[in-house]
């Protein structure tokens, strides 16, 4: 019995199907594979070949490549090239599957150079072309990335960090300098999580008293009302229940020749804001318990969210207080009102957070357009923690948006909020057209309102410049 050996010395006896076996070989092959006479009728195909192209043998069955193609079912097909033209074809085609192929169609010759056959060599190039996009994307993320460290402005003293590209940053920046120069009060106002910590610790680290004296913070809110005054000011020994032998420097005294910083100073119980007045007024502090004026020098810096002129009014903080705290000011904007500052404050922390888990991550373009369009109450604070969230929980290295929280994907700065009226006058009996016009119309109306130069709004908008431009001349915008 006459044996042929495979590759691994296994022995196949010659009455085993060969053509059988030779079949399910191609018909199990990922690549489509056709055989096509010279009439131009399929007389092979693999299931590969169905699943890419979505014809069905019924229609292979029992029509050429020529009817296939006039009925529309395929555009086009190189086994046809190759029967006419009588040498191998390769060109690629999208099937009506949206499958993206590259097919090369081969002829086949008897030994008198008659046309026997034309097989067709299908390959899906689908998945390799969404590899090739999504590192073409990587490259353009990495590119845009590159160019908007280049543009972004940072301002870095002894690892203090301000990350920013919006000129009303750099008005802000520009003020902390001029104020680091002289010892006056500071207060900084902003909503939670804008970086007013930050900001006054880059006051302190840029005067001179960096050299002299420590940057003291203290957060007025978090610390018990009956234990604020002594962590304050101090205590002498036997003050109250439970005080130390030695008594305890308070952190006024520990901030001598440098900056204290009250945080959240509106949650500052009204006694406290009397004894904080006369530190003020003669820079001297008295332990709790104690008789004696010790003199300080100190630089203070006070912070808070809260609206102090309200409070004044409902006589929750004293007004001569707001008045000596208030000497200079600083106003920090919230994130949305400074989306400039968006994109490289995501960047910063994608690179920090990389850097702090030994990553290599990036966001997709898709992630990003939601992340910029978000309004971010809770301000530098939320988009930092957002951003290590995302990179940790991410099993990929390109973030996508489907890992973006849905609370992101409905709220968005750049929906426009058009009045309850107008939504209604959008329901009157009108042509779907002219509905969808007057919608168009409205909308562009407050994007471009909103966000200026015009080529900023056609990005944020996702259209072309010249588009934005077309459809502004049309509506009369």
């Amino acid at each position: 019995m006459a044996e042929i050996k495979g590759s691994e010395n296994k022995v196949f006896h010659k009455n085993l199907d060969t053509e059988l076996l030779l079949q399910k070989l191609i018909g199990s092959t990922y690549d489509g594979i056709t055989i096509t006479d010279p009439d131009g009728r399929t007389i092979w195909y693999n299931e590969s070949f169905l699943r890419m192209s979505g014809l069905l043998p019924s229609q292979l069955d029992h029509f050429t490549v020529y009817e296939i193609i006039e009925k529309g079912w395929l555009k086009d097909s190189a086994s046809i090239e190759s029967i006419l033209k009588k040498e191998t074809i390769t060109k690629s085609v999208t099937y009506p599957t949206g499958v993206e192929a590259l097919i090369s169609a081969t002829p086949v010759f008897d030994d008198e150079g008659q046309l026997l056959y034309t097989i067709g060599n299908v390959r899906d190039l689908t998945e390799l072309n969404k590899l090739k996009h999504q590192l073409d994307e990587t490259s353009a993320l990495t590119k845009g990335y590159r160019q908007t460290l280049q543009e972004v402005q940072l301002t870095s003293v002894d690892g203090n960090q301000i990350i920013y590209r919006s000129t009303s940053m750099e008005k802000i920046v520009s003020l902390a300098h001029k104020f680091s120069l002289v010892d006056t009060p500071i207060l900084i106002l902003g909503e939670s999580g804008v970086g007013k910590d930050v900001l006054a610790n880059y006051i302190h680290y840029i005067s001179d008293r960096s050299n002299n004296g420590p940057f003291v913070k203290i957060n007025c809110g978090a610390i018990p009302e009956h234990l604020l005054e002594s962590e304050l000011f101090g205590y002498e020994a036997g003050a109250f229940t439970g005080a130390g032998r030695q008594g305890k420097v308070g952190l006024f005294e520990v901030a001598h020749k440098g900056t204290i910083f009250l945080d959240e100073v509106g949650e500052m119980p009204l006694s406290l804001q009397v004894k904080l007045l006369g530190v003020l007024q003669d820079m001297k502090i008295q332990r709790v318990g104690g008789t004696k004026q010790i003199p300080i020098d100190v630089r203070i810096i006070a912070a808070t969210n809260a609206n102090l002129e309200k409070m004044i009014q409902e006589k929750h903080f004293r007004e001569d207080l707001y008045f000596r705290l208030n000497v200079l000011s600083i106003n920090i904007p919230p994130l949305r009102e400074r989306t400039e500052d968006i994109f490289v404050l995501l960047v910063h922390f994608l690179s920090k957070y990389n850097e702090k888990h030994q990553m290599q991550k990036s966001f997709s373009s898709a992630a990003i357009d939601l992340l910029l369009s978000y309004h971010w109450p809770g301000n530098i604070r939320e988009l930092r923690n957002l951003v290590e969230q995302l990179m940790i929980i991410s099993d990929e290295d390109i973030i996508d948006d489907s890992l973006v929280p849905s609370k992101i994907r409905t709220k968005s700065i750049n929906q426009p909020d058009i009045p309850e009226a107008e939504l209604q006058s959008l329901t009157s009996e009108k042509p779907l057209k002219e509905l969808i016009n007057e919608y168009e119309k409205q909308i562009l109306a407050f994007y471009l309102t909103k966000y200026k130069p015009m080529k900023r709004c056609a990005d944020i908008l996702g259209i072309d410049f010249t588009t934005l431009a077309r459809k502004k001349k049309r509506y009369n915008l």
